[in-house]
């Protein structure tokens, strides 16, 4: 437990030291008994505060998404006079940023963020409430950007596709960073490139949108 983890109430500190202990040993190995020994609280205090394991876990996994929203929030639906096209680098920025940012969901450097990655490959009961609280809106706030870049309705079927690849970039350059590292290491996610690469993806994906925007009057 760090100085930082240490200084906190009892009931964040089982939180914070829970989060990493389920990213690193995953959900059915963690125990509450090693997880009160590394917070230097007793098993009762656990119970106390979330009842049984499968609520401390579901409670880690808000908290992660909670800071992540919060410290990197959505933009919102588009409404009428908002530029899309500014409005979709922005969304690409900041999911960049919630990805790969310790202060975000931090994937691929904190325990925590190695948790995000198990919830993403192989998702559990908990994490369906967190689809429904914060990716489902955040899908929906992509595909309204999307329909006014393209002059069209956010249920356009031909939206989807689109919003899946965008999405799909965004999260490969923090889930794959150790393959990435391999092919390409200039292209490896850092707080010094992020902007740059998260601009890449916008202009990628921007072209690829006008291009199918143009294919709708044809």
């Amino acid at each position: 437990m760090t100085r930082q983890t240490d200084q906190m109430p009892t009931k964040e500190r089982i939180i914070e030291t829970a989060g990493e202990i389920f990213g690193d040993q995953g959900f059915k190995a963690a125990t509450i008994r090693s997880i009160a020994e590394a917070a230097q609280v007793n098993v009762a205090a656990i119970n106390y505060h979330f009842g049984d394991k499968e609520r401390l876990y579901h409670t880690v996994l808000e908290d992660i998404f909670d800071r992540g929203f919060e410290t990197f929030p959505s933009v919102t639906p588009l409404s009428p006079g908002q530029d899309p096209e500014k409005q979709l680098q922005r969304f690409i920025r900041d999911m960049f940023s919630r990805l790969s940012s310790q202060e975000g969901l931090g994937v691929g450097t904190t325990g925590k963020g190695r948790l995000i990655a198990r919830e993403f490959l192989d998702p559990t009961q908990a994490f369906e409430e967190i689809v429904e609280t914060y990716i489902k809106p955040h899908r929906d706030v992509l595909l309204s950007i999307l329909a006014g870049i393209c002059g069209t309705e956010a249920d356009d079927p031909r939206l989807k596709p689109c919003a899946v690849s965008i999405l799909g970039q965004c999260v490969y350059f923090s889930f794959a960073a150790p393959l990435i590292k391999k092919l390409m290491p200039e292209c490896v996610l850092t707080p010094e490139n992020l902007e740059e690469l998260a601009h890449g993806v916008y202009l990628f994906s921007l072209g690829g949108i006008k291009q199918l925007a143009g294919r709708a009057d044809e």
